[in-house]
């Protein structure tokens, strides 16, 4: 039977007697086989010199940290590495010269053993906010969003690269932050300095000084026009503005302890304004309502 086939060595298209000839002659077959002897010996060679200073190391029981390399097959920054961490023990004995022993990589080895990485259980993505999707939800800055997790300790895991936090410790972190909802009207930095002709640092003094409700929104503050209005105006104690405490009581069906209580409570800001005690009505308004 005549079967065509390519010669392995010289790639030649022969016919062929046999379905197992490879060859199209003796000289390619013969050159075929001495190049497989070549390679067994250069194969064999190349694991002898491996195992060579392996065997050298054998006898000594002290070695310095390139042998040390050379017996655990890793680069001589690795054993530095593992000398740092503590995992291997080693012992200086000049600026120029450390030891490491035998004993304690056989130590290290022992107390180390292999164990099998378990793949972390699949995380409810719906229970995780990227940085794009709380910038979106709360109007902030996508860069300040590292800065803000890692302040307040929010948990995160990392999927294919991106970072996801932890969407109910984000939501209990900005509750921090959360302003009433009813106030609608708000100066910016920029309003305040056209209409009260105050500096910047004024006015952060004067909203520190006065607990004045502010909120940012895309990198930009806003201040209660309400609260900052009331802290400039020269008659603080403006009978519409505030509530004495048997008014309170009036008002509230309360008495002057359940008052005193609900001031107290819920922190509420009084001033004294002659022998009367008054406070925002609009504070005491909002904790009533509750």
């Amino acid at each position: 039977m005549e079967v065509k086939r390519t010669c392995q060595w010289c790639g030649k298209v022969f016919i062929a007697q046999k379905t197992t000839t490879k060859y199209c002659g003796l000289q390619c077959a013969q050159r075929s086989y001495k190049q497989r002897v070549r390679e067994k010996r250069d194969e064999l060679k190349n694991s002898q010199e491996l195992l060579r200073p392996i065997v050298a190391l054998e006898g000594q029981d002290y070695l310095t940290f390139s042998k040390v390399a050379s017996l655990m097959g890793t680069s001589r920054q690795y054993i530095y590495k593992l000398v740092k961490q503590g995992k291997l023990r080693a012992s200086r004995l000049s600026e120029r010269m450390s030891f490491i022993r035998r004993a304690d990589i056989e130590l290290m080895l022992k107390s180390k053993p292999y164990e099998r990485i378990i793949p972390k259980e699949e995380i409810n993505i719906a229970e995780y906010y990227t940085a794009e999707e709380i910038a979106e939800k709360y109007k902030v800055n996508a860069k300040w969003v590292w800065t803000f997790t890692r302040q307040n300790q929010i948990p995160k895991t990392r999927i294919r690269k991106f970072n996801y936090y932890s969407r109910k410790h984000i939501d209990a972190a900005f509750a921090k932050y959360e302003v009433d909802t009813e106030l609608s009207e708000w100066y910016t930095p920029e309003d305040i300095v056209e209409k009260y002709n105050m500096t910047r640092s004024a006015i952060r003094s004067q909203v520190y000084r006065n607990n004045i409700p502010s909120k940012k929104e895309h990198g930009k503050i806003f201040y209660s026009k309400y609260h900052f209005d009331l802290s400039k105006s020269e008659s603080l104690c403006k009978e519409e503005y505030y509530y004495t405490v048997q008014e309170a009581m009036a008002e509230f069906h309360l008495t002057r302890d359940a008052v005193y209580g609900v001031l107290r409570f819920h922190n509420i800001e009084r001033i004294k304004a002659g022998r009367f005690v008054k406070f925002l009505k609009i504070e005491f308004d909002k904790v009533m309502r509750i």
